[in-house]
């Protein structure tokens, strides 16, 4: 697996609206071929992270023009550009 990690500021105030744009997006994530998995967590009031999970290196690279699309749907709610890494997975841990 790979990952793509964002880390974006919103704007104070923002939230609802944010989280109703994503929500108007998320089903086009069905549409990003390698990605398996995308969640999007809230670590205080106007901080947002988000972790996608991808088959490969290669199919994460192959949809960046795709995520950019979607994703800038986001760019109103913004307090600044969001700060994106990559990198491999090492180790996992699911519980059953």
């Amino acid at each position: 697996m790979y990952y793509r990690v964002t880390h974006a500021t919103i704007q104070s105030g923002t939230f609802d609206q944010a989280m109703a744009t994503m929500e108007s997006i998320v089903e086009s994530f069905s549409e990003i071929n390698g990605l398996v998995t995308s969640r999007l967590i809230r670590i205080s009031e106007t901080e947002l992270l988000g972790v996608a999970a991808y088959e490969s290196k290669e199919l994460l690279e192959a949809s960046q023009t795709q995520y950019d699309e979607l994703m800038g749907k986001m760019a109103p709610f913004l307090a600044a550009p969001p700060s994106v890494s990559h990198g491999e997975q090492v180790m996992a841990f699911d519980a059953e």
